[in-house]
Formats: C-alpha cells, sequence, structure tokens
C-alpha cells in the first residue's frame, strides 16, 4: 500500500511541477521576476510521510534529476549502492530507482537538506552503466530556490487553473 501511494504522490507532484512550469515558461510582462518571489520556482521539493523528495530541472533541456530519501537522512549522504528506502533517477538515466534495481554504480550518491523556508541544498551524483560504458552525472547546488507541492497547489488555485 506504501508503494501504492509514493506512485500516486510522485505521479500528483510531476503532475503540478509540469503545469508550473508550463505557464511560468510562457508568461510574459514586466512582472515575471514575481513568480520567483512568490514562492513559485521549477524546483520542486516535498515532505510527505517521513520522506523528503526534490525534482530537479537541468535547464531547458527538459530533463530532471529526481530523489527521494527517508527525512532520517536529511542533510547526510545517502549512499545509493547500499540498502535504504531511497529512490533516485529522473530523467537523465531514463527513471527512478531503487537500490533493489541495483542501476547505480560504486560512488553514487544523493544528498538533500531544506537550508530555509523556500531553499534547499542538493547534491547528487549518479555513476550506471550504459551497454559497455560508464556514464556518470552530478551536481552541487546551494540556497536553490523551491516549491512545495502545497505552494504549487495553491499557486494553481490563485491562478484559477485548478
Amino acid at each position: 500500500m506504501r508503494k501504492s501511494i509514493q506512485k500516486w504522490t510522485y505521479a500528483l507532484v510531476a503532475s503540478v511541477f509540469a503545469l508550473v512550469m508550463c505557464f511560468s515558461l510562457s508568461a510574459c510582462g514586466s512582472d515575471d521576476d514575481n513568480d520567483v518571489n512568490n514562492g513559485i520556482s521549477p524546483v520542486l521539493y516535498s515532505d510527505f510521510g517521513g520522506e523528503i523528495g526534490v525534482n530537479y530541472p537541468l535547464g531547458i533541456s527538459g530533463k530532471f534529476v529526481g530523489f527521494s530519501i527517508p527525512k532520517s537522512q536529511a542533510g547526510k549522504i545517502v549512499d545509493l549502492t547500499k540498502g535504504g528506502d531511497w529512490v533516485a533517477g529522473g530523467s537523465v538515466v531514463g527513471g527512478l530507482y531503487r537500490y533493489d534495481d541495483h542501476f547505480f554504480q560504486k560512488g553514487s550518491y544523493v544528498y538533500l537538506l531544506k537550508t530555509g523556508a523556500n531553499e534547499i541544498e542538493l547534491r547528487y551524483k549518479y555513476i550506471w552503466k550504459e551497454g559497455t560504458a560508464t556514464r556518470t552525472i552530478e551536481g552541487n547546488y546551494k540556497n536553490v530556490k523551491m516549491t512545495t507541492h502545497q505552494g504549487a497547489i495553491d499557486w494553481a488555485h490563485r491562478q484559477g487553473l485548478y
């Protein structure tokens, strides 16, 4: 049952994220910067059921990195080659993976910490095999403006979209 709830939560967050991205990228006018000041950012942060997660878009490429970790692991390096209640991946690696999938190679990790009311710090390094090649993608971001899933829903309500 828990996995079912997680899948629906992820689907809801991803849907709201897509909605926010569609409208925030198409906005025009002198108040374009006000969306970020009103708490709307394309970076989605969730805190639900003892887990925290993030969907982080990689520029305008349409690709994203996403992961979810137990709240008790916030501010700690989570080794993706060791068992745990984590999910990591994103479109850059072709999906979301758990430890049981044995997708990530030695040296892969994620780190997530909420540093303010609307800011997070995140780091990740994904190493995986693609055929005979080893691929790596990594990022290190501090003071990232983020939107909670509730903030995105509230914004959609204010805009009359939801």
